[in-house]
């Protein structure tokens, strides 16, 4: 079966994180995947060619022209695939529109919770509404989380296609790694009985790392020994905004920044407690999940499913507050290096047994056969 893949970009982030494992999970000689990025080429790009056939068209970002969705019309077309899996809001509406027609089934992935509008940049926010109106076009709707699947139903988008498919992972390759745990907090200076804190994910509004960092400064009063390891494209010290917030704050020698990092699983392991301080948008956080996977205790906010990921193993509260985040992390300090520990093992055996990447792999294989009625192996 030869999937063709549109996606809005293939810089570092979930949805992009999330093909690659697909493409690596269902392979040759049942699968065959074609990956079409609408963007130029991006951080992910190298890790999904050595899975996927890959093109980028080039577009400039939050422009769609007639031109570009005859573009894709085209390349589709050429590849004569059996199913169209687009990636975002902004490839669902291209694909919806250059698929029209031809027979082929298209299938939208959305993973973004629809928290509300007003967040959303004016071009995504017509994007969101365009792709309402379209919903009955494709095949199937996937989301990775149940609260974004509601939300997006009652926002106007056919729940009849709607379907949930969690994200998958690899818990071989994230998995406790106690050298990797020594490694890294030796490379960062983090010393063995320090209370170190994480947060992985991309500078943006969204993940709220202002939040993260008053939570920071208020828990750095009661536990001088903690500290703060910040993970992402933008963490880093070219980044004036960030670095003026954690001067604001007096916390410089409290604060790791790494920038993106290609061993997440290795970093994972350095930490103490995770967290998700996201304000709004998150659908399934990956990074929680990957920490879980690693044996490490979160701390999330109530935003999306990620209440529903961590379940009884870690922590929930409240978005952008953060005195509840700070109160959530000296909650899970106080518990001795054993009891948090076998928290941490709860958690990886959560995701082991509901998240495992080949089981989600093969729920995306049962619904591909079912939109084209193809025989094909679960692999």
């Amino acid at each position: 079966m030869k999937i063709c893949h549109v996606i809005t970009g293939l810089g570092t982030g979930g949805a992009q994180a999330a093909l690659h494992r697909l493409v690596q999970t269902l392979r040759a000689p049942d699968f065959e995947h074609v990956v079409i990025a609408l963007g130029a080429e991006g951080s992910m790009s190298a890790s999904i060619a050595e899975s996927a056939e890959l093109h980028h068209l080039g577009m400039r970002a939050g422009r769609l022209l007639p031109h570009d969705v005859w573009r894709l019309r085209r390349m589709l077309r050429e590849n004569r695939c059996d199913v169209v899996q687009s990636w975002m809001y902004h490839a669902n509406l291209m694909a919806a529109m250059a698929g029209w027609g031809d027979g082929v089934p298209v299938v939208w992935n959305i993973r973004h919770s629809l928290h509300a509008l007003a967040h959303e940049k004016r071009s995504t926010r017509w994007v969101i509404r365009a792709g309402a109106r379209l919903s009955r076009r494709p095949a199937r709707i996937i989301f990775n989380a149940a609260v974004s699947r509601a939300q997006h139903v009652a926002f106007g988008y056919d729940g009849e296609r709607a379907v949930v498919i969690p994200n998958g992972f690899d818990t071989r390759a994230f998995a406790p790694q106690p050298a990797e745990r020594a490694r890294v907090r030796a490379e960062l200076g983090i010393a063995p009985d320090a209370l170190a804190i994480g947060l992985v994910a991309r500078v943006h509004p969204m993940k709220d790392h202002a939040n993260f960092l008053r939570a920071a400064k208020n828990l750095s009063a009661s536990h001088p020994r903690a500290v703060f390891v910040l993970v992402g494209e933008g963490a880093d010290a070219g980044n004036p905004e960030l670095a003026a917030l954690i001067d604001g704050l007096d916390l410089r020698e409290r604060v790791r920044l790494c920038g993106r990092r290609a061993d997440v699983a290795a970093i994972d392991n350095a930490l103490d407690i995770a967290a998700s301080a996201s304000a709004w948008g998150e659908a399934f956080p990956n990074a929680t999940a990957e920490a879980m996977a690693c044996g490490v205790p979160c701390v999330v906010t109530d935003v999306g499913d990620a209440p529903a990921i961590v379940d009884d193993t870690g922590v929930v509260v409240p978005p952008r507050d953060a005195a509840a985040l700070a109160a959530a992390w000296a909650r899970l300090a106080e518990l001795d290096t054993e009891a948090r520990r076998a928290l941490g093992l709860r958690a990886r055996r959560r995701v082991v047994d509901q998240y495992a990447i080949d089981a989600g792999a093969r729920r995306y294989a049962d619904l591909y056969r079912t939109v084209t009625r193809i025989p094909c192996a679960d692999r």
